[in-house]
């Protein structure tokens, strides 16, 4: 018989089938395997005399970090929870990653943390957990979610995990396989936080998990989104409120008073929509001029039922544009400035005319005193 791990295993597992699993203890175990194996078959041998069997734990500190030095985030993880002493080890190493990005579907999770790529799928009977650039791959009979947290919970258990970018997209297989307190079951430290899912009551269960004072920018998608849905409990989390930069995308579309909500941030990205540009347009300046924390946006303004150009928005915004011909081409582009009541400051309108209904607008806070406006190619 070929003396292997796997034959050991294979013994290990027949022999505590038979005796009972808490019958002996492994390190005894695999001396008699040994010795067996040897071909010394008589029990009558005296083990007091032999040297006590060094444990890993006895290993000199310096080693034990150098070993968990060499170890990825994932095996680190794995192996704080042997026991006290390495757990106390492993935890001396700042958990701090670059980037974790991770997506579900109904057939497959994977995620990326820093460099390491990991992937579980579905299969007819269980799943195969998968690693990049590593051609071994673990069959498994149980679910792939259920596997895959086996190796992503104890990451996120690690204390103090800090993350500089988090992203989390939920397909739409996805939403009823996988709950957020199975994914994220503690609250993550993370900078910068990319969630899309596919309802409003799903992007902000995942929100919600994250450490309202580490974050410093958000980005939203909701997939499913109605196009005048209420946006509400986003604008009431405390992530929301204590964001600095936030990025809305496509299909979230807001109105003029929910803009209130965002005296707070030095950047953002919306869209926004308006029956009524000569009255929403005046009330997008007051408010962004109000806002002391404000550096710039970037906004989709669409109007509905007001035959709406990007002349009306310039004249609403008490712009005086020169109209001429136009390039073949060419889009028509202007820029207008209204200064801060009370201030040496002013905001920039930079408009972009895109399409029937729609223009792109761009506001900056600049120091320029002198309100002008200008017709640019």
């Amino acid at each position: 018989m070929k003396c292997s791990r796997r034959n050991q295993s294979i013994m290990l597992k027949n022999f505590c089938r038979v005796v009972g699993k808490d019958a002996m203890e492994y390190p005894d175990f695999e001396f008699w395997y040994y010795r067996f194996y040897q071909g010394e078959l008589h029990l009558d041998y005296d083990r007091s005399a032999d040297p006590e069997p060094k444990k890993l734990v006895d290993m000199p500190v310096v080693l034990m970090k150098e070993m968990v030095n060499n170890l990825d985030a994932v095996e680190r993880a794995r192996l704080r929870s042997m026991n006290h002493a390495i757990k106390e080890v492993a935890d001396s190493f700042p958990p701090v990653f670059e980037k974790l990005d991770i997506e579900v579907w109904d057939w497959s999770l994977s995620w990326k943390l820093n460099n390491l790529s990991f992937s579980c799928d579905k299969e007819e009977s269980g799943c195969t957990l998968y690693r990049e650039n590593i051609s071994k791959f673990e069959e498994s009979e149980e679910c792939y979610i259920k596997k895959s947290l086996e190796y992503f919970t104890p990451l996120l258990t690690m204390p103090n995990i800090q993350v500089n970018h988090f992203s989390l997209r939920l397909h739409e297989e996805s939403i009823e396989t996988i709950s957020c307190d199975d994914l994220l079951p503690v609250a993550l430290n993370a900078k910068n936080v990319v969630i899309e899912g596919q309802t409003t009551n799903q992007v902000v269960k995942f929100l919600s998990t994250m450490n309202p004072g580490s974050l410093e920018s958000i980005r939203l998608n909701i997939l499913c989104s109605g196009e005048m849905e209420n946006y509400g409990t986003i604008l009431e989390t405390e992530q929301f409120k204590q964001a600095k930069n936030v990025d809305f995308d496509t299909t979230m579309k807001f109105n003029v008073e929910d803009l209130v909500h965002f005296n707070h941030l030095k950047t953002f990205k919306f869209h926004l929509i308006g029956e009524n540009t000569f009255e929403v347009v005046p009330r997008i300046r007051d408010i962004i001029s109000t806002s002391e924390n404000f550096e710039s946006c970037e906004m989709k303004y669409y109007a509905v039922r007001d035959g709406f150009s990007i002349t009306k928005f310039a004249q609403a915004l008490g712009a005086v544009i020169p109209i001429g011909p136009l390039a073949e081409n060419e889009n028509l582009t202007t820029t207008h400035r209204c200064q801060i009541p009370e201030s040496n400051e002013c905001l920039e309108f930079m408009l972009k005319y895109q399409y029937y209904s729609q223009c792109l607008v761009n506001i900056v806070k600049t120091t320029t005193a002198h309100p002008t406006s200008r017709l640019m190619a």
